[in-house]
């Protein structure tokens, strides 16, 4: 098994990127992908047929399958995250198990609808793609051991997180954030919105979501920081202001916290299209 590559796309509405990840195509022998979509309205084809695009799903395509994704409304712009692999063993793969591995895939191809995992597996595909860009063996590993892991608890039933009863709150709270990433938002304006306590809403939060909501919210920029950064010719800069921060060193500050490298050695190491290379990428603010 190897990764062949691993992507992150958000709001799919760049005509140019409208027309790369929209176009109807198949992988060859050997080669599996998922899409997990988190947000946004349109419709994939997959293996002959259509389905709406639902947040929180996951689809399975096989070699050979014809697939497209299709964004139908650029106020609702498509986000979701593609993971592409290849199942076989080789002399450069780090895990092994073909057999095994094709089995589970083949059953989970056999359901023939996407499976809903929910949006709060957004975090583990953005490690995923991190891990799987690492140069360094140790992360690769993880990263496939990782992908292994998920596979089997979605075989296994449990993919899906564990979410308390009282979640309606939770499931607000995440929409309104969702659609505030490209701009300002705080803990305040939140509770006023879904009419709880700060106290309150904090600890039901964490329950559900493993962290605090303002720490998720700021991992929300992030993840949409590196879409952008991997896959468009915006300046940093540009993606700074564009996600809200004050200025271009409080966002690559904010960014290689999580990310552990600066925007501008994260855009060299994933950037997913050559044709965009080019001075604008070298912009990096001095300490």
């Amino acid at each position: 098994m190897r990764f062949e590559d691993v992507v992150f796309v958000y709001h799919l509405r760049d005509e140019r990127q409208i027309a790369w990840h929209g176009r109807l195509h198949s992988h060859p022998e050997g080669q599996y992908e998922l899409h997990y979509f988190i947000s946004g309205s349109g419709s994939f084809r997959n293996r002959g047929t259509v389905h709406t695009i639902e947040p929180g799903t996951l689809h399975v395509t096989a070699p050979g399958e014809l697939h497209q994704v299709s964004a139908t409304d650029s106020k609702k712009p498509v986000t979701y995250y593609a993971v592409l692999f290849d199942a076989r063993d080789d002399d450069s793969s780090l895990v092994a198990g073909e057999e095994e591995l094709l089995e589970l895939l083949a059953k989970l191809i056999a359901q023939r609808s996407p499976v809903s995992v929910g949006t709060a597996q957004r975090f583990f595909f953005a490690d995923l793609l991190e891990k799987s860009h690492s140069d360094k063996r140790e992360l690769v590993l993880a990263a496939y051991h990782g992908l292994l892991a998920f596979l089997y608890s979605l075989e296994g039933g449990q993919a899906a997180p564990r979410a308390p009863s009282d979640n309606t709150h939770v499931e607000k709270a995440l929409a309104i954030m969702q659609g505030s990433i490209e701009g300002e938002l705080d803990l305040v304006a939140i509770c006023d919105r879904i009419q709880l306590s700060r106290e309150h809403f904090v600890r039901l939060f964490s329950e559900r979501m493993g962290m605090p909501p303002m720490r998720y919210y700021s991992r929300l920029k992030i993840e949409a920081a590196r879409a952008m950064l991997s896959s468009t010719n915006l300046r940093v800069q540009e993606i700074a202001y564009k996600l809200g921060y004050e200025n271009q060193f409080n966002f690559a500050r904010a960014f290689k916290r999580e990310s552990r490298m600066t925007p501008t050695e994260y855009r060299t190491t994933c950037l997913q299209r050559p044709d965009f290379v080019g001075p604008a990428f070298t912009d990096e603010p001095r300490p």
